[in-house]
């Protein structure tokens, strides 16, 4: 299988060379695209010089970047659809053990909760609040949520043409997963490792993580409602 292997991009100068990097030494398997949310540093440049597909998101926020993603995925022929973020905290290597089980499932996500975290890659903060949320995700939408902000999928074609996504921000990968678990495409998690970022975060905890709740919630009053119709 092939895979459109994207990466959501606000100024991520200081990691995006490597990860580019990376997923070009495996240019069999994926073709890289970066979908920008209008970065003021030299993210578009380095991707341009490194020969990769840029394209400009609608909007802003990281669910408007993916739901760009999409657009492009269904107008070409790929088979899968991969993302990570451009921070380096995911290793692309991780991707293609997970592409290897898409004939099995259509949904794999990395789970970096029960796989090896580097020193200070994840705040205590924010690890509590990645347990929380994939708990509240996992008794909620009755399917396993080992970690459900993960920024590491990879969605098989036939999910990905069923998907029907309004997030604009972080939430974005509770939505991916609440949709696709109501779509019977429950994923398969695959321990990963987790590094630290490079750059700066522009992810705010609190804040965040009640968004990311809402979005959860929302979800599956929005599934029982239709399924009441």
């Amino acid at each position: 299988m092939r895979a459109l292997l994207v990466l959501p991009t606000l100024d991520e100068e200081a990691g995006v060379r490597e990860v580019l990097e990376d997923a070009l030494a495996h240019h069999e398997r994926f073709d890289a695209l970066v979908v920008d949310g209008h970065s003021q540093d030299a993210t578009v440049s380095m991707a341009e010089a490194a020969g990769v597909h840029v394209v400009q998101q609608r909007g802003r926020g990281k669910g408007a970047a993916i739901r760009t993603a999409i657009d492009v995925f269904l107008a070409g022929s790929w088979d899968a659809l991969a993302m990570i973020d451009a921070d380096g905290t995911y290793p692309v290597d991780a991707l293609l053990g997970m592409m290897a089980e898409l004939d099995q499932h259509a949904v794999l996500v990395g789970d970096r909760l029960r796989g090896p975290l580097e020193h200070d890659a994840m705040s205590r903060l924010n690890y509590l609040g990645n347990r929380f949320l994939s708990a509240v995700a996992t008794v909620v939408h009755r399917a396993d949520a080992a970690d459900v902000c993960s920024g590491c999928w990879v969605i098989r074609r036939d999910a990905v043409e069923r998907l029907r996504l309004n997030s604009m921000g972080f939430e974005l990968e509770a939505e991916l997963f609440a949709s696709l678990a109501a779509l019977g495409h429950a994923p398969r998690w695959v321990r990963i490792p987790y590094r630290s970022r490079k750059g700066e975060a522009k992810l705010t905890s609190v804040l965040d993580g009640v968004r990311i709740l809402r979005k959860l919630l929302v979800r599956k009053v929005m599934g029982a409602r239709k399924t009441h119709l």
